[in-house]
């Protein structure tokens, strides 16, 4: 056992959560506030259009990182537990699986989409005005997707070990890169939306650099997931068991990503190029809403997988409750905000004004109870992190698939275009409904006692 993973069984669990949790806020806060520069970016530089065709090829993205992301979580799940148990040799193993799945999920994944780019295109809501910007986007950032799958993979076993800084490290240097070569490539190479898709490419390679180099570096060697290729066996119990864990995230991602093609066949049907653009523009603000509540459950995962498998958990419980009370307070600020200046962020992507009146009203009524679904990710990093994969997929399922998907199918055609903003906010009351319930529930599990205190209340009776 190193400093790092010793960390998490000794060190208060206040400062061990916000020392785990600012690297992997910070790093999705700028990753998602780099979006909304390139946003701004490919705006100014490109247009509208560009925008829209960038909205349509992101949920074909978002697959791909849903599986890369639920491989990384399910392996970085069960290394936690097994670095409780000081089992090192056997949590360095369960990367190497990782390793394998990520591999060929990617292989799989990427030549398909190749094959088939244009069907999936039109599928997932591309009209004939921005399917060829749309084409020559994705075409490029699929070259690198094997790469950033790899990279989201590898962060998620940083984080069970503790290293969260090194994942910061990385993900800054990549949004470095890219807010680089972006305007770089688009206003001084004119290279339009071919010069956006090839900086993000170039951010994803650096990136998966960056992570090699972390755990094949012989030199200042920081981790205990030492590889030893030559004994080295597929496991299959444990690879079902990394997918079964996994599959939540993997889930919900992928009902994400189906919802933002919902919203986007629903848009192109009741509205128009304007309307994608408006939602291309909104989506960059939900993961500004949601990234920071991510990187709290990052944080908070590895000390509740670790102390749980060391069966600490009076240490468990305090990390809940504090991971709980931080980001329900993150999150509200973000809705204030939001709430408050919409008009301005909409201008900084544009100056038309039917654009910005469109977005104004539509930040209004998409996140008007956005704070509330902060409640259900940290609920579900709990359940992940304490191997629950049943109930962290239901939980998954219930706020896209089981609430906001059919909601923007049905409320559009009473409402139009606002029945789609409409149908989040509706979502996210009836999801934070759920999970609370569900830790209602489950609470003998989630706030368990320790065995001292379960003892010391056996003796007083």
């Amino acid at each position: 056992m190193n400093q790092n993973t010793e960390q998490l069984r000794t060190d208060p669990i206040g400062r061990l959560l916000f020392k785990l949790s600012l690297p992997a806020m910070i790093g999705m806060l700028v990753t998602a506030l780099y979006n909304i520069i390139d946003t701004i970016f490919v705006a100014r530089g490109i247009g509208a259009s560009a925008v829209a065709a960038i909205g349509i090829a992101f949920p074909i993205q978002m697959i791909l990182m849903a599986v890369s992301s639920a491989v990384g979580l399910g392996g970085a799940s069960i290394s936690s537990r097994k670095l409780g148990k000081g089992d090192d040799a056997g949590a360095a193993v369960t990367f190497l699986n990782v390793l394998v799945l990520v591999g060929v999920f990617a292989a799989f994944a990427v030549s398909s989409a190749f094959f088939m780019l244009d069907e999936i295109l039109t599928v997932f809501g591309a009209t004939s005005a921005i399917m060829e910007l749309s084409s020559q986007y994705l075409s490029v950032v699929l070259i690198s997707s094997p790469f950033f799958m790899f990279t989201l993979a590898a962060s998620a076993m940083v984080r069970a070990e503790g290293q969260a800084p090194y994942q910061m490290k990385v993900m800054l240097t990549t949004v470095v890169v890219n807010l680089v070569t972006t305007p770089l490539f688009i206003f001084t190479f004119d290279w339009g939306i071919y010069g956006a898709a090839w900086s993000t490419a170039l951010a994803q390679v650096v990136g998966s650099v960056l992570m090699l180099r972390f755990f094949f570096a012989k030199k200042n060697r920081r981790t205990e997931l030492d590889f030893q290729w030559r004994k080295f066996r597929l496991r299959f119990g444990e690879l079902k068991e990394i997918m079964a864990i996994g599959s939540s995230s993997f889930i919900m991602m992928v009902s994400q990503s189906i919802l933002f093609v919902g919203v986007n066949v629903m848009l192109g049907t009741y509205g128009g190029t304007e309307e994608l653009a408006i939602f291309a523009i909104i989506n960059k603000f939900m993961a500004l809403v949601g990234m920071p509540i991510m990187g709290i459950v990052q944080g908070m995962q590895p000390i509740v997988g670790y102390n749980f498998g060391a069966k600490q958990f009076d240490r468990m419980r305090e990390t809940i409750w504090t991971a709980m009370r931080a980001g329900i307070a993150i999150a509200v600020i973000i809705w204030l905000t939001l709430q408050l200046i919409p008009e301005q962020l909409m201008r900084m992507f544009t100056s038309d004004a039917n654009l910005i009146t469109g977005g104004v009203t539509a930040i209004h009524v998409l996140f008007a109870v956005s704070f509330l679904p902060s409640v259900q990710m940290l609920v579900n990093g709990i359940y992940q992190s304490l191997g629950k994969a049943r109930v962290a997929m239901f939980l998954s399922l219930s706020r896209q698939t089981l609430y906001t998907i059919p909601l923007v199918f049905i409320l559009p055609n009473f409402f139009g275009v606002f029945g789609v903003w409409l149908a989040f906010p509706i979502a996210d009351a009836m999801t934070f409904l759920t999970a609370v319930g569900m830790a209602i529930w489950d609470r003998k599990l989630l706030f368990r006692p320790a065995e001292e205190e379960v003892e010391a209340r056996a003796t007083n009776l």
